[in-house]
């Protein structure tokens, strides 16, 4: 590993992730000897939530002020976070659940715009609310995704340099 990812590496809070990771094998092991094939609908929107939120989680850069005088700005620092991050919980997500990739993306996206704007804890929040929300109410927490991610997108780029 180059210099410039051994430090990001070391930087990363992996604990939200690695919590999620726990809980996402756990309903995994307990939901093969059952026979059954894939998660439930209900499920599957709460994992990714729980997924996207400790991703999100995981971009906190406790080292913020002390590195604002170097010359890498936050939005490297950030997309260094979230190359390591995303392929992570991406691989999580296809070896566990096998859901949706694209309503997995949109919640990160959505968590990623939040935390731009509002802070790490409001963006780990915002997928989590959204599918609990769709849960609870009984919609389809993925409804029109890539409009959703792109609409985040959009965000973040407005956002990328805050």
């Amino acid at each position: 590993m180059s210099a410039v990812w051994w430090p990001t590496v070391r930087a990363i809070s992996w604990a939200p992730l690695a919590g999620a990771v726990v809980c996402l094998l756990a309903v995994t092991a307990v939901l093969s000897p059952l026979g059954a094939r894939g998660w439930p609908a209900g499920l599957v929107g709460i994992g990714a939530a729980a997924l996207a939120g400790a991703q999100v989680a995981g971009m906190r850069d406790p080292a913020a002020p002390l590195l604002a005088a170097v010359p890498t700005s936050a939005a490297v620092r950030r997309g260094r976070r979230l190359v390591l991050l995303g392929p992570t919980g991406l691989a999580v997500w296809l070896v566990t659940a096998g859901g949706p990739v694209l309503g997995l993306l949109a919640l990160l996206a959505c968590g990623l715009a939040t935390a731009l704007w509002c802070g790490v804890a409001a963006g780990a929040a915002v997928p989590l609310a959204w599918a609990v929300v769709a849960w609870s109410a009984g919609w389809d927490w993925e409804v029109h995704a890539a409009l959703v991610g792109a609409a985040a997108g959009v965000v973040i780029v407005l956002g990328r340099n805050r």
